[in-house]
């Protein structure tokens, strides 16, 4: 279970952890969201993406529980805002387009999107631990769960200039 309530945060290291503990539980609800949007894709190349980014983002959980385990603390889930106003999104698209080219694409934006949110919040969990000077058995996990989120970023944006994308965009852009 995730925990809501934030007690007050007098250091670093508190911040730390809190957005640790938002981005573990940001990674476990990202797999369930793939695995949904791989089984609902309609495109082939976009629904194995997601299903091999749902296989990496289970290392990127584990990841996580290392790091917690190298802080000598138990995993702890924290809502994230973000990721749930993202899965909200993402329901309220789903009913509402009935085009399932269109709803590949919102999926490839909503993809594009969590991406970028990701490598965002590493960057700022590597700076923290830098700044706090935790070792490399903290930083090590956390930048290599940031490259991995840099180079689905890449894909998907490659996936959106492919031909077989290109020819949904043709199909639903007017001329």
């Amino acid at each position: 279970m995730a925990t809501t309530n934030v007690d007050r945060i007098d250091d670093f290291e508190e911040l730390f952890h809190h957005k640790l503990a938002q981005m573990y539980y940001a990674e476990q609800e990202l797999v369930e969201t793939m695995d949904e949007m791989a089984i609902n894709a309609t495109n082939e190349r976009m629904s194995e993406g997601f299903a091999d980014h749902r296989d990496e983002t289970r290392t990127h959980v584990q990841r996580l529980e290392d790091v917690f385990a190298a802080l000598d603390q138990p995993a702890e889930r924290r809502e994230n805002p973000v990721v749930d106003a993202l899965e909200q999104e993402r329901m309220t698209l789903e009913d509402a387009i009935n085009d399932d080219d269109m709803l590949d694409m919102a999926y490839l934006n909503a993809a594009m999107m969590t991406e970028r949110i990701e490598m965002t919040a590493y960057e700022g969990l590597t700076t923290m631990a830098n700044k706090i000077g935790y070792d490399d058995e903290i930083k090590k996990p956390l930048k290599s769960n940031h490259d991995e989120e840099e180079s689905a970023y890449r894909e998907l944006s490659a996936m959106e200039t492919a031909s077989d994308m290109k020819s949904l965009w043709d199909r639903l852009t007017p001329s």
